[in-house]
């Protein structure tokens, strides 16, 4: 029997951009613990109420800003595209079908998933560990104290509690976000094969999960304490809202409602919702800082919906580069944070720079970080990932991304 497909043109290449956003503002991270002169924004030290405050004070470069925020906004976008990818797939295979597999769903996102994920599980808690060209020193430390507590956690799919408890763990920090998808996936299918209604569904959903983080964020603000900390964090991160926002304009565009998407659509809007990211990075306060990111996802699905499934759109990603380099980013997610580390390692250690890179020293280190990323991951995607993908099309009923073309 012939499987339905589902592809949607210009995804890789939006994926890619996220990457390399991610990237950028992991670079100036480790710079920074690693001794180097850093763009990494802290906005608990900002003297200043916005970004763009601090900017005229002269206490940060303009650049600061949007170099620190291209990194959460990066994850911001792949919580929205896999929510909203992750929702119409489910909605074609439900009407195809006539119902939804979950043990089939879970095995789906179990042979994307889990290879790299406990690849770079076992190279952080095993592996790299022993090696100084890895070690991020205040990080290297605090995981050598909460070494068990933070394996069991990453083990069990809980890396974003245990970043919330301590500090990242070197080289593999950023397999928080996985955490939280995993979570977000865990419970998705159900919700969406139980509903009667499902947009009030999806409505209540991020209502009720906004409201929440609202009461966990007020609550906290009234009682310290490192639990209540611990439980600030965790819910800050778990973006949940961000998914079933990215579900929300699967709804819209899998039942056509023309009319939503004749606003979404308009050049206008789509224009709108590119210049509003740079503007709210650099005017919006730190007191409102945790509560941006839903700005930010409505900018993402806008710009998702106009790129992949609007044929007028004027800003076309579908080519073989980028298409090239989207399959292959998650896996410049997964390695880019060991390979930055070492690239730094090496251009102090080897090269002899200075920890006031100049402009040509740090172009060197980008595109050094860069090129490896790509590489590593180009010969993960060939070699471990490719084969565990198409094992997914045993268990899948909508053939979807590069198979479907």
């Amino acid at each position: 029997m012939s499987k339905t497909r589902v592809y949607f043109p210009g995804l890789n290449g939006l994926r890619f951009i996220a990457a390399v956003a991610v990237i950028f503002t992991h670079i100036e991270l480790i710079k920074k613990f690693l001794g180097y002169g850093s763009h990494w924004l802290d906005l608990e030290k900002l003297s200043y109420s916005t970004p763009l405050e601090a900017v005229f004070r002269r206490e940060i470069s303009w650049v600061t800003p949007f170099i620190s925020n291209s990194g959460p906004l990066g994850v911001v976008f792949f919580f929205v595209l896999s929510g909203f990818l992750i929702t119409y797939l489910l909605f074609v295979e439900k009407e195809t079908t006539g119902v939804i597999r979950i043990k089939e769903f879970y095995m789906r996102r179990i042979l994307r998933i889990w290879p790299l994920y406990f690849l770079i599980f076992i190279l952080g808690f095993f592996v790299l560990p022993n090696f100084s060209l890895f070690d991020v020193r205040v990080q290297s430390r605090a995981f050598e104290l909460y070494y068990w507590e933070n394996f069991f956690l990453f083990l069990f799919f809980l890396p974003n509690l245990a970043f919330s408890m301590f500090l990242a763990v070197p080289n593999i920090g950023q397999l928080w976000s996985i955490g939280v998808e995993e979570q977000f996936y865990l419970i998705w299918p159900w919700v969406m094969k139980k509903s009667k209604n499902i947009l009030r569904t999806i409505l209540v959903f991020t209502g009720v999960i906004i409201v929440f983080k609202l009461g966990v964020l007020l609550f906290s603000s009234q009682i310290s304490g490192f639990w209540m900390g611990v439980l600030k964090k965790f819910f800050a991160m778990s973006k949940l809202e961000c998914m079933s926002l990215g579900g929300l304009g699967a709804y819209v565009l899998y039942y056509k409602k023309d009319r939503i998407l004749k606003v979404v659509y308009h050049p206008l809007v789509f224009i709108l919702s590119i210049l509003i990211i740079p503007i709210m990075i650099m005017i919006v306060p730190k007191f409102l800082q945790n509560g941006v990111h839903i700005l930010y996802s409505i900018c993402s699905l806008v710009i998702i919906l106009n790129v992949s499934t609007n044929p007028n759109c004027f800003v076309k990603l579908e080519n073989k580069f980028l298409d090239f380099l989207g399959k292959i980013s998650f896996g410049i997610y997964m390695y880019h944070m060991m390979i930055i580390a070492a690239v730094l390692h090496f251009a102090k250690n080897t090269l002899h720079f200075n920890n006031d890179l100049n402009p040509m020293e740090s172009i060197v280190v980008y595109l050094a970080v860069l090129s490896l990323t790509i590489l590593v991951s180009a010969l993960s995607y060939k070699y471990l990932e490719l084969p565990f993908i198409r094992r997914k099309k045993a268990v899948s009923h909508v053939i979807s991304g590069e198979n479907a073309k």
